[in-house]
Parts: C-alpha cells; structure tokens; sequence
C-alpha cells in the first residue's frame, strides 16, 4: 500500500483533514569551521494528492541550533533544495 492510498484510509476512517507520513533520519555533517554537527531531518509526505504541498523538510540540530522548518513543495528535490539553502 502506497503512501497516498495509507493517507487517505486513515484520514477517512479518522476524520483526519491534514495527514503527512513522517520518516526521520539521523546523521552527521561536516561544517565550514571543520567541526561535526548531529543533525535530526524529518521528511514529511502527504501524499500525490497535495500536489504543490506534498513535501517538506525539518532540519533539527543536536547541542543547538536554530531549527529549520522547510516550505511545503510539489517534490522531494525541491523541498530539500529550500532547507539546503538555510542551511548556511
């Protein structure tokens, strides 16, 4: 069963308007200053039928950071293309 397909049985079956698959991912990355950052992402996935809104990026730093939240966008590059460059 397709994501779409999943989200559209539980937002019938629970009454749910806005409903995102949530898959996280951990790691680390290498800054400009030579140190190591953790970081938390999280990609949302609402489905084919959000159309221009279907994805969006969360990028949460371990030991601080400010957090960016991405702008929803019609495609998976396009969404990590808007954290990208906050990223700094």
């Amino acid at each position: 069963m397709g994501t779409t397909d999943t989200i559209s049985r539980i937002e019938r079956e629970l009454g749910m308007s806005e409903t995102s698959q949530v898959t996280t991912f951990e790691g680390i990355r290498e800054i400009a200053d030579g140190s190591i950052q953790e970081i938390t992402v999280e990609l949302l996935d609402a489905g084919k039928g959000a159309g221009a809104r279907r994805y969006a990026v969360s990028v949460r730093f371990e030991g601080g950071g400010d957090d960016i939240i991405g702008n929803p966008a019609a495609t998976l590059d396009e969404a990590l293309s808007d954290v990208r460059a906050r990223l700094g």
